[in-house]
């Protein structure tokens, strides 16, 4: 299945009090994900504490999950940070370590322009080759992604998808219709909030970035 397809799991990253990664409880969640047969592994998402890791306990994260899973599901890894060029560091460092894909939020202390969201986006996608996938998560970055911006980064090379949080069931197909017919044709639209997301993947989403899918991966699968 092509990256940003399917169920996307998002396990927490297990930590001690001082913030260093527990990496034998991080590879048995993940081994738990890849056995479940999962499409993805979200790492470093939200879920996994990515804003409060430092860079040296990302690394470690990252590279026990790469030596774990060892090219046996897709690996997406979120890089969002307060600066750009720390944005970019983090994408190329989850690049050395194997990731397959990348998830950006565009994290601020002060509100975003649309166009200060564009530049950032596009500086970081620019950074690797591997592909980006929009993390539009207002409820913690306090920016919102216009279907607009959202179609304009779509033009944007390696920027490949977006990860909305799901629209209410009544609104579901309508919005998922509206970006679509904004975006190019294989651009991966999906969606988070595990409540709502099995309604927009019935009315034409691909991906389902899942909290529920990282602790409970089997029963998520079997969701039709």
């Amino acid at each position: 299945m092509p990256l940003f397809h399917g169920l996307s799991a998002f396990p927490i990253t297990p930590a001690d009090e001082h913030g260093r990664v527990d990496t034998a409880s991080l590879g048995e969640l993940l081994e738990r994900l890849v056995a479940a047969g999962v499409d993805s592994i979200g790492l470093l998402g939200s879920t996994g504490a990515y804003a409060y890791l430092t860079r040296a306990e990302r690394r470690r994260a990252l590279e026990a999950a790469a030596n774990l899973v060892g090219g046996r599901l897709p690996i997406i890894v979120g890089v969002g940070a307060l600066r750009t060029d720390d944005a970019q560091e983090f994408a190329r460092e989850a690049e050395a370590a194997g990731a397959n894909g990348l998830l950006l939020a565009p994290v601020s202390y002060t509100p975003l322009t649309e166009e200060e969201v564009f530049q950032h986006f596009a500086a970081v996608s620019g950074a690797t080759g591997l592909p980006l996938c929009i993390y539009n998560n207002p409820s913690t970055t306090h920016f919102a992604f216009s279907d607009e911006l959202v179609a304009r980064l779509a033009a944007v090379p390696r920027i490949v998808a977006v990860k909305n949080p799901a629209p209410s069931p009544t609104e579901a197909q309508a919005m998922v219709g509206a970006l679509r017919r904004r975006v190019p044709p294989g651009f991966a639209i999906g969606y988070s909030g595990d409540s709502n997301a099995p309604n927009a993947i019935l009315a034409g989403a691909v991906a389902w970035y899942s909290v529920l899918g990282g602790l409970l991966p089997r029963p998520c699968l079997a969701l039709p």
